[in-house]
């Protein structure tokens, strides 16, 4: 009897190691959940980012869903991109972003 007690405290005890130290090892959802998160600068306005969206579209590139599938070595889509940079570092933007009211 005496045996079977310190048999099921030894278990007890060891359960409760186990499970402190399981518990300290898992990851919360947001540390494992992709890729880590990119530096980004200051906050855009709504505006700012609407501009950005119409000159993407105006430039072509809404048919491109995502440039991680390797749409760069497509002359097209190359053609397109250059044409975005273009509209987005120039005055268009400026324009789209007061058109919009920003």
């Amino acid at each position: 009897m005496k045996n079977t007690r310190k048999l099921i405290t030894l278990a007890a005890i060891a359960t409760a190691a186990f499970a402190g130290t399981a518990s300290a090892a898992t990851q919360s959802p947001q540390s494992s959940a992709g890729p880590e998160p990119v530096v980004q600068g200051p906050g855009l306005s709504r505006a700012e980012v609407l501009a950005d969206l119409n000159l993407w579209a105006r430039a072509g590139l809404l048919a491109y869903p995502s440039d991680e599938i390797g749409y760069a070595s497509y002359p097209v889509y190359e053609a397109r991109l250059a044409e975005y940079r273009r509209l987005r570092s120039g005055p268009e933007y400026l324009a789209e972003v007061r058109r919009l009211g920003g």
